[in-house]
């Protein structure tokens, strides 16, 4: 069985919806799947300057 995911809407420029959309097909995903990744990408990235960072 696969990673259980939950269904959440937002709202987005459409300029950006538009950039997106573009990225999507070059990469041949879907858009859902685009937006998901580099949701994943900016939160590991941040986790990891949270670490470094002193306090």
């Amino acid at each position: 069985m696969g990673v259980e995911k939950k269904v959440y809407s937002f709202r987005l420029e459409i300029g950006l919806v538009e950039d997106l959309q573009t990225y999507a097909k070059q990469e041949n995903r879907k858009l859902s799947n685009l937006v998901e990744t580099v949701l994943k990408r900016s939160v590991k990235e941040q986790k990891a300057r949270e670490k470094s960072s002193p306090d």
